[in-house]
């Protein structure tokens, strides 16, 4: 019988350090939250092309996801302090020459090459802080830390974007990306002094290995399935709002989607499963690629805001189950470095969501990218049942050559 216990976020709450290493680790999220909005923004506002805008930010991100588990791997080595540290202060040394060669209208190559280095310089620390959660819970309650943090990408997605976007139009889009990047790396810093709860590094005693466990592939390409989802839903909701005549709507739209994977996670996170990790990735899988077949159908009219509020109730449990699943396939003395891996996959899936959703939404309308969305839900369920059939299957091949040599 599943059961509800809400008490799991108490006892994950009161862990050492808990309160205030998520926190941090929430103000550490906000250039990943909105910095590529901001370069958008100042881009766009300089050289008056949202296509050269979109292209700096889409290089941004795949800087971020790149060297995502490369600072993962650091921080497994050597500890969280000193990548974070470093990481503060690159990223306002790396945005501060972005920002001037917009700005002093530098040629237009070195705005792709130093967004690329501030997206390298952008420690993703949603890691860092799933693996203080893996080392300070065990058993179910370290599911309710990982809903922890679903919930707080959530209202980062809710503050972050807002709030660029208000100070880029009430001062200028350079202060907009200032800001961001000031938060960022207030909270990158704050995180990189909290040393108490974060997990023993691994040191140098042993020879690192470069490529990760087979069971964390699959995940990892699933996870661009995710992100294209993601991708094309955020510009499919821009377009579907000015349609509808009112571009207040889109800020609605994404709300109701955000509530809706911060209810859906803060109940599953809650919640005691009998199945395994495994099934309960593909059950959500298939739930949320089912429910994501209502949003083209919803797409002419307001109803369609509620029906987002319901994908969203299953969109957030996915995210905790896709990690509850990946943490128990992660070497121990990797594990800040493997749950950095999906980043790779919703690095590639985000911009080729929006890239996709965008010239079908010019050919088709605003409405038909909510197909794309379906699309890519539906690929992330065809993704996640291959990569776990090869997962069974070479662990089936495995197990009698184990058993021989043994």
């Amino acid at each position: 019988m599943t059961a509800i216990d809400l008490d799991r976020y108490r006892r994950a709450l009161i862990a050492p350090g808990a309160p205030w290493f998520s926190l941090a680790g929430l103000l550490a999220r906000f250039p990943r939250g909105a910095l590529s909005l901001g370069a958008i923004l100042l881009v766009s506002g300089a050289s008056g092309s949202y296509a050269l805008g979109g292209a700096i930010a889409a290089t941004f991100v795949v800087g971020l996801s790149l060297a995502g588990p490369v600072w993962a791997r650091a921080m497994d080595r050597v500890g969280q302090r000193l990548p974070l540290l470093a990481s503060a202060a690159a990223l306002i040394v790396s945005t501060a020459l972005l920002t001037g060669a917009v700005l002093w209208r530098w040629p237009v190559w070195t705005w792709f090459g130093l967004a690329a280095i501030a997206g390298v310089c952008c420690l993703d620390v949603g890691p860092a802080v799933r693996a203080r959660w893996t080392a300070l819970l065990a058993g179910d309650d370290r599911q309710s830390g990982f809903a922890i943090e679903t919930i707080v990408d959530e209202i980062l997605y809710v503050l972050a974007p807002p709030l660029v976007t208000v100070i880029a139009v009430a001062a200028a889009p350079a202060s907009g990306l200032a800001v961001i990047v000031v938060i960022g790396a207030v909270g990158l810093a704050w995180l990189g002094v909290l040393t108490r709860s974060q997990p023993i590094p691994r040191g140098r005693e042993r020879r690192a290995r470069l490529v990760p466990p087979l069971g964390i592939l699959p995940l990892v390409v699933a996870w661009i399935g995710v992100g294209a989802m993601f991708g094309a839903f955020d510009i499919t909701a821009v377009a579907w709002a000015a349609e509808l005549g009112g571009a207040w709507l889109t800020g609605v739209l994404m709300a109701a989607f955000a509530l809706g994977n911060t209810v859906g996670a803060i109940v599953y996170g809650a919640l005691t499963l009998r199945p395994s990790a495994r099934a309960r990735w593909l059950a959500l899988t298939a739930l949320v690629a089912a429910a994501a077949v209502m949003l083209p159908l919803a797409a002419r009219g307001l109803v369609l805001i509620g029906v987002v509020l319901l994908f969203g109730l299953l969109v957030g449990p996915l995210l905790v189950a896709g990690f509850a699943l990946l943490e128990s396939r992660v070497d121990r003395d990797r594990v800040t470095e493997l749950l950095a891996y999906p980043s790779i996959g919703s690095g590639i899936g985000i911009p080729l969501g929006s890239m996709i959703a965008g010239a079908w939404i010019d050919a088709q309308g605003a409405a038909s990218g909510f197909l794309i969305v379906t699309a890519a839900a539906a690929a992330a369920l065809v993704l996640s049942a291959a990569g776990e059939g090869v997962v069974a299957v070479v662990a089936r091949v495995r197990r009698p050559v184990v058993s021989q040599v043994s």
